[in-house]
């Protein structure tokens, strides 16, 4: 299968990320690619409830700030995200690709607040 970044899914989910969604049709496995430049999400931090994910860095940089510490990625980093585990990001111009088990959608993510 095939899928052209112009036939994916954009998701506007801040004014700091922005993400693309690839849709294979297959719940047990999603790939989206993503920019993040600022901080996300802008508020507070976020859990995603369904899935477990990664980061791998394209390019730019940031720092992953999660329940177990801060992590700074830079291009060619890799960041594994287990379910039910809050985190947030401030990236510098960070492109990602982030494939996750099962297949992820926008409204998985729980935003907390602090």
């Amino acid at each position: 299968m095939h899928i052209k970044k112009d036939d994916t899914n954009r998701v506007d989910v801040t004014l700091a990320c922005v993400v693309n969604e690839y849709q294979f049709g297959k719940k047990g496995l999603g790939l989206a690619t993503a920019t993040i430049n600022g901080r996300h999400p802008l508020s507070g931090k976020i859990v995603n409830e369904e899935c477990d994910s990664m980061y791998y860095i394209i390019s730019g940089k940031g720092i992953i700030h999660h329940e177990t510490g801060d992590y700074e990625v830079n291009e060619g980093d890799a960041f594994y995200f287990e379910k039910g585990k809050w985190y947030w990001v401030e990236g510098e111009n960070m492109k990602i690709v982030e494939p996750s088990a099962p297949a992820w959608f926008y409204e998985q993510h729980k935003n907390l607040e602090d």
